[in-house]
């Protein structure tokens, strides 16, 4: 059995990370079980009991944005690399901490603005990717350029005349000796919606629209997919609400456009509380408020991206949501507790050790007294 170790171990990794849907990997490891007779493996039944949480043919469904716990660099320990070690103390902890998450802060910042100031240059003239160029982050429009890229590694054919089902055949590149191999994916088109699925669910799972649907779009001529395929998400305009919270590493979380939305917030609470109790009180406040909201929408679209600098007379006083700054955070020493038991000095001191102290000192005062007579 260990002899053969490899040779189970590449099998059963094909049959989990091979398998686009549940009856293939079904198939393939009943198939595995057999060839190697591991029926009796408590190790293997209970991965197998516990096949929906784990197998990527069951999970591929959910969105997990394209993160794995498997991986090591998405763990707790890759987060805060260069910040804490093994010997660090639960005071310097707590620092680092804070320093770790306003690195992350500044570097999102960062990302932004890169975002906002340059564009990834297009690779074509195609209207998908200029569709995604223009609303995506650099680094998603970069994850983008990897799929649209990889359609020269597709084929496509229609499978079944009456249905609008295409198999799209990729080459794919395995192994130390770079041995290369076609895989069939399936992809489902409507052609009234322009709606694409593929049974590899990248999109599903990752949130990024695969090679395989790109390569259906492009011989069908489609130059714009719908918007459900665009996330909200990966959007280099979205206004992200978490961004609003104050903190102290995050000097945006100060500015006047943050402070102004606490004291609205503020105000709208102390409002709210007010009119809970009264459905008349309840309809006044929200037709004021679906009022002023359309007021608002209509301003913004004639302003366009314009921005009034200026603060009324009667608003509310910046500095009601001033916060300290991270000069004023002074982390102290975690508080010393004496432990229980006898204390360390006070341990039973053998007989031998106390003569050698005595003589010690007996010594120091000889020497102490003849340097004063001197």
């Amino acid at each position: 059995m260990y002899d053969a170790y490899e040779q189970i171990s590449s099998c059963m990794r094909k049959a989990v990370w091979n398998s686009l849907t549940i009856k293939q990997f079904e198939d393939a490891w009943d198939g595995f079980i057999k060839k190697y007779e591991l029926h009796n493996n408590t190790w293997l039944q209970g991965l197998y009991l516990e096949r929906k949480l784990w197998v990527p043919a069951y999970v591929n469904d959910c969105f997990w944005a394209g993160m794995s716990s498997t991986q090591r660099s998405e763990g707790m320990n890759a987060y805060f690399d260069g910040y804490i070690h093994s010997k660090t103390t639960l005071k310097q902890f707590v620092e680092q901490y804070e320093n770790a998450l306003a690195n992350k802060v500044e570097s999102e910042n960062e990302e932004d603005g890169k975002s906002w100031r340059s564009f990834i240059p297009l690779i074509t003239k195609s209207g998908l990717e200029k569709q995604f160029q223009s609303v995506y982050t650099n680094e998603k429009v970069r994850e983008f350029h990897e799929e649209f890229v990889g359609r020269l590694e597709c084929s496509c054919s229609k499978k079944n005349e009456s249905v609008s089902e295409y198999e799209v055949k990729e080459w794919i590149t395995y192994g130390e000796e770079e041995k290369r191999i076609q895989v069939p994916f399936i992809v489902d088109f409507n052609a009234e919606t322009n709606e694409a699925h593929c049974n590899c669910r990248l999109f599903e799972y990752r949130g990024m629209i695969c090679r395989h649907q790109l390569t259906v779009w492009s011989q069908m001529g489609v130059e714009r997919v719908p918007d459900k395929y665009v996330l909200r998400r990966w959007n280099k305009n979205v206004k992200r609400v978490h961004t609003k919270i104050r903190i102290n590493y995050d000097n945006s979380s100060t500015s006047i456009e943050a402070r102004r939305h606490d004291n609205m917030c503020n105000l709208f609470n102390e409002v709210a509380d007010l009119a809970e109790d009264s459905q008349e009180k309840y309809d006044k406040v929200m037709a004021r408020l679906l009022e002023l909201k359309g007021e608002l929408i209509e301003s913004s679209i004639v302003c366009g991206s314009n921005v009034i600098s200026s603060t009324p007379n009667n608003s509310f006083s910046i500095g009601d949501g001033v916060l300290p700054s991270k000069e004023s955070t002074n982390i102290l020493d975690p508080v010393t507790l004496r432990r229980k038991g006898r204390l360390p000095s006070k341990r039973k001191v053998g007989v031998v050790e106390k003569i050698g102290k005595k003589k010690k000192e007996t010594k120091k005062k000889t020497l102490s007294n003849e340097k004063a007579k001197v």
